[in-house]
């Protein structure tokens, strides 16, 4: 009887619902619904490959590789072109050549001037030979065209080391024939000759023309050649003595969030390994390692360290050819360089993170010179580097280290709500953190709202003052806080709004180490009533 009553009083409810023109609302309790659930750590400061768990806590490891010598100031480039014009040596005609007669002929020898550098022999890695004809010969003309001491592979112009074109009189013809994987012999047949491309050509009557072609005396060629866009490979010859600049700037990369940091290192080690891979012998003058600040004042300063003072010698290394160039074996020769040690500045250098560091020197090649007898040989795909390394037990010594993320939120749909939120947070950091946080990502026609405060203020939080940790992931120290939700914000956060949170870690002066597991883990809950409306 009761079960009836109560059902016949809510049918008479929805009843005068119906007949209502307002809407109808009611509440009902909202308690320990989870909407936020994160985790907030070093992996969120940066990416974990820059960390290492070492004996003593967080291991600082980063590490980088520049170039010590660059490709197109050691050897400059090869590209060159001309133009020839060709006429017959008599007036008047015609004269008749029947077809396959040669008319014109031709060998050339391009001098490559180079400063500083003679060349035995390249092997290209890019480039191509653009072969433009004309003529005015009545009839149709061949045109061979080869480089004389360059040996093609198969897969360049069937291994041939000649162009084949076909000329039409009054129609220019052209030929692009990439060079790629060509060796070219510079030395000439009795190794005397050095940076010297030898070629040839010939023009002869179609061996196809269906008659003789009459020649005129006032008939001419014109042929230009183009070496263009080439690119070494390999290189052998004579690299004489002389200097390069070394000037390089190290962007840091991955280790750009950590530029808010200050840090006191218990253990610093920045090494730097000079790899010579090339067949010439090399000194390093490394003159400046400097950080760079950028600010409203861009700030240079200067690493000193007397390991920088010396210059380092760089013996050859071995390049050894047993199936071409294309295959040379190569052996690097190895200089090691620590910085950090003795009246080394460096803890103080790197008592924070820069935006960048410069590097400026010299490369003196050969200084010993020419003790190959013209065959010093370079791979230039694989250059002398320095590889760098930076390894530090990291403490944090002075505040304003920052962590920034942004939560994953889950908020209930269909509702409003009328409440708080309950966070619960756990830190298992060594030290406490002031937490901030507001709503990012909100929906343009909410942000213009005007939020209690007036104005945007609605989109922040208050601050929160997190207790320290134990260092201990496993024994966190837990902290409550209740925070009063705006019906704005909750709205702003069902329609895709975000929260971002920056964490400030309050590090005392002394330092405090940290470990790649510690971190705050946030928990909020919604507790108040939800609102449900119906029209």
């Amino acid at each position: 009887m009761t079960r009836a009553l109560l059902s016949f009083g809510a049918l008479a409810m929805l009843c005068c619902a119906g007949c209502r023109s307002e809407p109808v609302t009611w509440r009902t309790p909202l308690h320990d619904v989870v909407f936020l659930n994160d985790t907030l750590s070093w992996a969120n400061l940066v990416p974990d490959t820059l960390w290492e768990d070492g004996d003593d806590g967080l291991v600082l490891s980063a590490e980088g590789v520049m170039s010590l010598i660059d490709a197109s100031t050691l050897l400059p480039n090869l590209d060159t072109s001309w133009s020839t014009s060709f006429t017959l040596p008599f007036i008047g005609g015609p004269i008749p050549v029947a077809p396959g007669a040669e008319i014109w002929s031709e060998q050339e020898a391009i001098n490559l001037d180079l400063p500083g550098v003679d060349l035995r022999r390249v092997r290209l890695g890019a480039g191509a030979l653009v072969v433009t004809v004309s003529t005015s010969v009545q009839g149709p003309l061949i045109l061979r065209y080869r480089i004389d001491a360059g040996t093609f592979p198969a897969s360049v112009n069937g291994g041939s080391n000649e162009v084949v074109l076909e000329v039409m009189p009054g129609a220019p013809a052209q030929f692009t024939l990439p060079l790629a994987g060509v060796a070219l012999d510079l030395d000439g047949p009795e190794d005397l000759d050095w940076s010297r491309l030898v070629t040839s050509w010939s023009v002869s009557v179609s061996e196809g023309a269906a008659t003789d072609v009459g020649l005129f005396g006032n008939d001419m060629l014109e042929l230009d050649v183009a070496f263009s866009g080439l690119e070494v490979a390999q290189v052998e010859g004579r690299f004489d003595t002389r200097m390069l600049d070394l000037g390089d700037t190290l962007d840091i990369g991955d280790l750009a969030p950590l530029q808010d940091l200050q840090v006191a290192w218990t253990g610093l080690e920045w090494e730097l390994v000079l790899r010579n891979t090339a067949g010439i012998d090399l000194v390093l003058n490394l003159e400046e390692l400097s950080r760079v600040d950028s600010g409203e004042v861009v700030v240079t300063t200067p690493l000193e360290d007397p390991a920088l003072e010396a210059p380092i010698f760089l013996t050859r290394g071995v390049v050894n050819e047993t199936t071409g160039m294309a295959n040379w074996e190569v052996s690097p020769t190895e200089a090691g360089l620590i910085l950090g040690s003795g009246s080394s500045t460096l803890p103080g250098f790197l008592s924070s993170i820069p935006d960048a560091f410069i590097f400026h020197g010299a490369v003196e090649i050969n200084p010993l010179g020419d003790v190959s007898g013209g065959h010093d040989r370079i791979d230039l795909y694989r250059l002398p580097d320095i590889d760098w390394k930076i390894n530090a037990p990291l403490e944090v010594g002075v505040s304003n280290a920052l962590i920034i993320d942004t939560l994953r939120i889950d908020i209930p749909e269909g509702i409003q709500f009328d409440g708080d939120v309950v966070l619960n947070i756990e830190n298992s950091l060594p030290v406490g953190a002031q937490l901030e946080a507001r709503l990012v990502e909100v929906p343009l026609v909410l942000a213009l709202l005007d939020g209690p405060g007036g104005g945007a203020e609605w989109t922040s939080w208050p601050e929160l003052m997190v207790a320290p940790g134990t260092s201990d992931p496993q024994e966190p120290i837990r902290s409550s806080f209740t925070v009063s939700l705006e019906p704005a914000q909750f709205t702003a956060m069902q329609s895709g709004a975000r929260l971002a949170v920056r964490v400030n870690l309050e590090t005392p002066p002394e330092g405090a180490q940290f470990g790649v597991d510690q971190g705050l883990i946030i928990l909020g809950h919604l507790d108040g009533d939800a609102i449900m409306i119906i029209e």
